[in-house]
């Protein structure tokens, strides 16, 4: 099948022996491009996309002009890669870019091209010993489709943690590692700092041109924070008798000498060491250690159970997504 480029072009054969033609363009007809099954179409496509004469053509005849948009044919080739599982080596097939020259507007692209796109998580965090912590990871899909993770930055931040001092550190650590134009999305808890980090960060990448869908999507709101943030919301209209049984459980833990008392109260119960299965020996505990203020009526009891059965869920999904080794958004 011959490349649509050559319609543009005229032609008068050379030789019978060799079957070469010459190529003529048809608009300014001032080229003479030798054509056979050995020679390729860029010295043809290149003389269209910049002949003055063609393009006056299409100013007389705008019913001939195609319209094509390359940054759609790039997102719509990656979606078919994602959605197909294709390898992204395949921008790069020699035939697959034969069929695609049969537009003359196509710009190949290549596997960079395809690939290149990290996401980024943000964190910052007081340690218990009340010092500030950011970090900054890097996530990416390598060649073989596995899911990678770089740590870009861990360290001591002073403060103060305001968004704009956090951003200006962040910002640094991207164009640090030049990866300014390769930005896909950033992931962070719902603090307000943080939304001061993401309206500024994505003014300044929206600037390269190359976030998805105008960045849209560039904030992603961590899940596991909005979890543990309706579960603390939730916690506070609760009966206290919950609370209770977490000071109680804090006490013994505190302590050594608290924990080898409430193991033996454990023993001769002869109940489990959870507490929820521990209400016998936690009754007995308090007769032994008279310093340990704790009692529940069968009502709190029943609440408790009740809670802890409803708070299940909320744990499992918290445990499902704090995983760092696959990919948990579409869970």
């Amino acid at each position: 099948m011959r490349a649509a480029v050559w319609d543009h072009f005229s032609f008068t054969k050379l030789s019978d022996v060799t079957g070469e033609y010459e190529a003529n363009c048809k608009y300014c007809n001032n080229t003479h491009y030798k054509v056979n099954s050995r020679y390729g179409t860029s010295n043809a496509k290149r003389h269209i996309d910049n002949c003055a004469a063609y393009k006056t053509f299409l100013d007389q005849n705008p019913s001939h002009v195609t319209t094509f948009d390359q940054r759609v044919f790039v997102r719509m080739f990656a979606e078919a890669i994602m959605y197909h599982s294709y390898p992204c080596s395949m921008v790069e097939h020699f035939k697959l870019r034969e069929m695609l020259s049969l537009n003359p507007q196509v710009r190949h692209v290549t596997k960079n091209t395809i690939l290149s796109r990290v996401c980024f998580t943000c964190d910052c965090w007081s340690a218990c010993t009340t010092r500030g912590f950011l970090t900054l990871t890097a996530h990416f899909i390598d060649n073989n489709w596995s899911l990678k993770s770089r740590i870009l930055n861990f360290c001591y931040f002073p403060p103060p943690h305001r968004g704009v001092d956090i951003y200006l550190f962040v910002v640094g650590l991207i164009k640090e590692w030049s990866l300014e134009r390769k930005a896909f999305y950033i992931t962070c808890d719902n603090a307000g700092a943080m939304d001061v980090i993401v309206a500024r960060l994505k003014s300044d990448l929206l600037s390269f041109g190359t976030l998805l869908v105008a960045g849209r999507f560039f904030h992603v709101r961590c899940s596991a924070h909005i979890l543990n943030l309706i579960v603390q919301s939730g916690m506070k209209v609760i009966d206290n008798s919950v609370l209770k049984l977490r000071e109680a459980i804090n006490y013994i833990a505190a302590s050594g000498a608290h924990l080898c008392t409430f193991k033996k109260s454990v023993l001769d119960s002869k109940c489990n060491f959870k507490a929820l299965e521990a209400k016998d020996a936690l009754v007995l505990y308090a007769i032994v250690d008279t310093s340990f203020d704790f009692s529940l009526t069968s009502e709190q009891w029943t609440i408790v159970q009740f809670v802890c059965r409803f708070l299940g869920p909320f744990h499992s999904i918290t445990e499902l997504f704090s995983v760092s080794d696959y990919p948990t958004a579409n869970l």
